[in-house]
């Protein structure tokens, strides 16, 4: 396939121009008929449900088989994590997940495989955690929160996915830099945490952008802070907490992962194909709608980022006392 770049801008052209340096696609698959999972560690309707979804239905074309998402939020996203490690190493099941389900719990978990037994095939996006409430909710700004949970310690509740994920990490390092005191509420994903957040159950939560920006667009959330050096474009009017005077920035990515022993041919296809279809101009269209800012990474470059990710979270749990 000839791929002319010469009308393609931003994230369209970047796709591009790394598909131009890929291995061609037109050489025989090395997959078969069978359906390809893509396996979720969380609830479904948050960030990584709807990213994976396109993928789901643009890559088929590419690919050869269907392509099929699976939510399992079990064990905090150990029971995904676990699904993956035991199927076959063919390349049929694959997992979708965040740092933490992955990097965090081979860390923090009795688990029986270690960092090195997962191989990137692609990286979506790069993630902003952001925090957020409801519109008539007495918090509606970084310093609000501060002031509430100084002169109530312990009684704003929080909610969030994936313990010490990338929507609970941050929290934990901004309660350690400012004293800060919140109870923490545990939920199986994006989309339960916003949902206890408009019902009225919680009072903040974090999330992504891609999850809330309809919302707040809308009227229906506010976007309260992002843990991240610069905004989200997505959500350009929401200060990061840096910029309220809080060093505490953690941005994270969205990867799909394989298992180590799934042949070396087989990631090239997937990451080929993976790609070829995000570079479609449907899924550029369905990222654009949802705001989920897709701009994926090859696995050679995945894999560099994912090993500097072990490193760092590694350092920070260190830090914190999570781990020796």
């Amino acid at each position: 396939m000839i791929l002319n770049t010469s009308k393609l801008k931003g994230p369209a052209a970047a796709i591009a121009m790394t598909l131009m340096a890929l291995s061609p696609i037109g050489s025989a698959s090395p997959l078969g008929n069978d359906p390809i999972r893509l396996v979720i560690p969380f609830g479904p309707g948050g960030g990584s449900d709807i990213t994976a979804r396109v993928l789901s239905a643009t890559a088929p074309e590419f690919c050869g088989p269907r392509i099929d998402v699976v939510s399992m939020s079990g064990a905090a996203g150990l029971e995904a994590v676990n699904f993956v490690r035991n199927a076959p190493a063919n390349g049929h099941t694959l997992l979708v997940s965040d740092y933490g389900p992955v990097v965090t719990s081979g860390f923090v978990d009795s688990v029986s495989w270690n960092h090195d037994d997962w191989q990137p095939v692609m990286n979506f996006t790069e993630w902003l955690p952001t925090v957020y409430t409801r519109p008539d909710h007495p918090i509606q700004s970084i310093e609000d929160w501060v002031a509430a949970a100084r002169a109530n310690p312990g009684t704003v509740t929080f909610g969030h996915a994936a313990p010490l994920g990338l929507v609970h990490l941050p929290l934990i390092l901004f309660e350690a830099e400012t004293g800060l005191e919140n109870i923490h509420v545990p939920t199986s994903g994006g989309g339960e945490t916003r949902s206890l957040i408009m019902g009225g159950h919680l009072d903040l939560g974090m999330t992504l952008p891609a999850s809330i920006a309809a919302e707040v667009a809308s009227g229906q959330l506010t976007a309260i802070g992002v843990f991240s050096d610069e905004r989200s474009s997505v959500l350009p009017d929401t200060p990061t907490f840096r910029e309220a005077g809080y060093e505490v920035s953690l941005p994270a990515w969205l990867m799909v992962f394989a298992t180590r022993d799934v042949p070396k041919e087989t990631i090239e296809h997937l990451q080929d194909c993976f790609m070829e279809a995000l570079a479609s101009p449907t899924a550029i269209a369905m990222s654009n709608r949802i705001n989920a800012g897709i701009t994926p990474l090859n696995s050679a470059d995945s894999t560099v980022l994912y090993q500097a990710t072990v490193e760092s979270i590694g350092t920070i749990l260190r830090s914190i006392g999570e781990i020796n």
